[in-house]
């Protein structure tokens, strides 16, 4: 199962055209990537999962450059997440999602 980018329908007014993306793995919603305005252009994207808990060591969240490496980061924090290494003595479905966008 990929993971899907759509449209968040979250902004307004001044911010409506900004891109702003809800990441769902099968109907599940996940995360969210956005672009932010103002700041530093290599601090231009946000990404962040959502989980109702996570080990103090992943990384749910960051700024990058560009829409590419969200992405990249985004999916390589759910796929640590997602294999269990993290949580000791938890399984959980190994079916794939990767990044794609619809």
């Amino acid at each position: 199962m990929a993971l899907t980018m759509r449209p968040a329908g979250l902004s307004s007014g001044i911010d409506q055209d900004r891109a702003d993306y809800a990441v769902f793995c099968g109907e599940w919603n996940i995360g969210r990537i956005y672009e932010v305005r103002g700041g530093p252009e290599h601090l231009r994207w946000f990404w962040a999962l959502h989980f109702p808990s996570k080990p103090e060591n992943l990384r749910t969240d960051n700024r990058v450059a560009t829409l590419d490496v969200a992405k990249a980061e985004f999916e390589a924090s759910w796929r640590q997440w997602k294999s269990g290494r993290l949580w000791p003595g938890r399984t959980i479905s190994s079916g794939a999602c990767s990044m794609s966008q619809t």
